[in-house]
């Protein structure tokens, strides 16, 4: 399986903390450090301590060509082990016991504990030789009489070659942890692009089916009601003129956005989805409908309305969930206050039914029905024109007036 750059990053970590590459660095850096005092003693002459130091990185110098080879830790963890107390004894007879007490600490304290951590009573086991003979060692340690006198100058040289390694080493962790939480947070954020960019793929993947269904559905209403299911398509450019209109113009700012005309024009083909309840016997009836019958087609725009928050009323996007349940309701909604279901008057009809109202009359005029035929453009203008002010908001209807010409262009396009 391909790993991706945090993946990666991570399991670097991970593997940051294993056997493998913390011996490794543990003995390279005991071979520097006794590198570092070979020459510094060999300079200033103190042959006890060049000897033993020479002792010392012969030994981390064979680990440093075993350890990365080694298939098992225990024989690179012994000879280490070794070197430790033997650098113990040779530094307790000639100083009296302290020169390499950090190492010793190392390798019975935190080596054993990396280098056997899939083995829990391997390790216990070592940590417990390692501090039994610590322990017999400062004992010892009491009783020992050094029998090299190190001069001042040696010690001061010591302990600022000991100062210096350890702000090194210091120093290097603080870079080494600076980097790769550097790398994290940079591994992150890509992570972070990466997953929005998906997670927006997948909204578009899932509104773009969700607009495919609806769309279907809505045609198939509208194929039982009409002689073509273009309407959806028509009504849907007419609402998109409108709504584009009035943006440009500035009425209704605190409504018609950028973002409204969008909704709008993907909710405008469910606002006839409740006809899906009306039987063919009142929806295709080619005559005047009696009183009961137009009461049941009136019952269109409740279920309309129902239908769309019950049926993908869970959709995510809830703006258009509401726009859609608003079109479907209040569409036959009249500025007057004599439309249906509410009687609704003026602005206490939303916005979009508004829009929806003078889409959907308007090419119900222009358009075949089972019971006339189409009125002619002109003559279907004039009647819209006619009702602002009574059945549309005025002042919506003055704006599709004045994009007449793009309507044409839309009912020239979308009619056979």
């Amino acid at each position: 399986m391909k790993l991706n750059f945090l993946d990666k990053i991570q399991k670097g970590l991970i593997e940051f903390r294993h056997t493998r590459v913390i011996s490794i660095v543990t003995v390279i850096f005991a071979l520097l450090y006794h590198l570092t005092f070979l020459f510094v003693f060999y300079k200033l002459g103190v042959k006890p301590m060049f000897f033993y130091n020479f002792f010392s990185v012969t030994l981390f110098a064979c680990l440093s060509i075993v350890v990365p080879k080694a298939k098992s830790f225990i024989v690179p963890y012994l000879l280490a082990f070794i070197e430790v107390v033997l650098h113990q004894i040779l530094a307790d007879y000639y100083l009296g016991g302290e020169s390499s007490f950090h190492f010793f600490i190392l390798l019975v304290g935190l080596i054993p504990i990396v280098t056997f951590e899939k083995s829990y009573r391997l390790s216990v086991i070592c940590q417990i030789l390692g501090s039994t003979g610590f322990i017999i060692m400062e004992c010892l340690d009491t009783r020992l009489i050094p029998k090299y006198e190190i001069p001042k100058n040696v010690l001061m040289v010591i302990k600022s070659v000991n100062i210096s390694l350890t702000m090194l080493v210091i120093l290097c962790i603080l870079f080494i942890f600076s980097f790769f939480l550097q790398l994290i947070q940079e591994a992150l954020g890509s992570k972070l692009v990466e997953k929005t960019i998906v997670a927006e793929q997948e909204t578009e993947k899932r509104l773009n089916l969700q607009n495919h269904i609806i769309n279907s559905l809505s045609s198939l209403v509208e194929n039982r009601d009409t002689d073509t299911g273009e309407h959806i398509q028509r009504t849907s450019a007419y609402v998109e003129i409108i709504a584009r209109k009035a943006y440009k113009c500035g009425v209704y700012p605190d409504v018609i956005n950028k973002e409204f005309i969008d909704i709008m024009k993907r909710a405008a083909p469910m606002h006839d989805i409740g006809k899906i309840v009306v039987p063919d016997s009142v929806l295709k009836k080619p005559g005047k409908l009696t009183p009961e019958e137009f009461e049941q087609m009136r019952q269109h725009t409740i279920q309309g309305g129902r239908i769309i928050n019950e049926i993908i009323g869970v959709s995510e996007d809830k703006e258009y969930i509401t726009m859609a349940s608003e079109v479907a309701t209040y569409h036959h909604e009249r500025w007057d206050g004599m439309g249906y279901p509410y009687r609704l008057r003026g602005t206490e009809i939303p916005v979009s039914a508004r829009i929806m109202a003078i889409a959907d009359v308007f090419d119900a005029l222009v358009s075949p029905r089972c019971y006339k035929e189409p009125l002619p453009q002109e003559t279907a203008f004039k009647i819209i024109l006619e009702e602002a002010g009574s059945h549309f908001d005025p002042i919506l209807t003055h704006l599709f007036i004045e994009a007449k010409e793009e309507a044409e262009k839309v009912l020239h396009i979308y009619t056979k």
